[in-house]
């Protein structure tokens, strides 16, 4: 009785075991291309702009997908540069609009919204600060995409989406 209890508990381990290896591969195995996208991102961004540090890549995807690199030039000053297949664009953070002031931008527009994320992106010809909300409204929750020029904030356009 005692052997035949370690056999099944050994064999649950191994089950275990290798259920939690798979699982792990498969992760890894997803989640490569994603990360082989994010290092291409910054080696173009280090080879056709002034960047020399990267710390952060995000994804947008508008009329064409971009990947927004952040980072620094040589002198430590903040610069941010769109990759896209069409090429690249590269702002200097100083020159620009910044993230803070989009947000209480829109949040002067309307305190109650819950804002989820704010990105730099691409909209038209026209690169902007895309501000993703939401606002919960009598018939349920609304979600918004605001777009504001990235150079000076000037407001562009709101995007309304379906109740959920």
């Amino acid at each position: 009785m005692n052997a035949k209890r370690t056999r099944i508990i050994t064999f649950g381990v191994f089950i275990i075991l290798t259920l939690g290896v798979v699982l792990s591969r498969f992760y890894l195995n997803v989640q490569n291309e994603h990360w082989d996208d994010k290092r291409k991102a910054v080696e173009t961004a280090y080879e056709k702009s002034i960047m020399t540090k990267a710390t952060k890549v995000d994804f947008f995807y508008g009329d064409e997908p971009l990947q927004i690199v952040y980072g620094e030039d040589k002198l430590g000053q903040g610069v941010i540069v769109w990759v896209s297949d069409k090429g690249i664009h590269t702002e200097m953070t100083a020159e620009s609009f910044p993230e803070t002031q989009v947000r209480e931008t829109v949040l002067k527009k309307a305190p109650e919204i819950e804002i989820e994320r704010v990105l730099p992106g691409k909209l038209g010809n026209d690169y902007v600060w895309e501000v993703f909300y939401k606002k919960k409204e009598n018939s349920g929750t609304r979600y918004f995409y605001d777009y504001y020029k990235f150079k000076d904030g000037l407001y562009m356009d709101t995007y309304r989406l379906s109740l959920h």
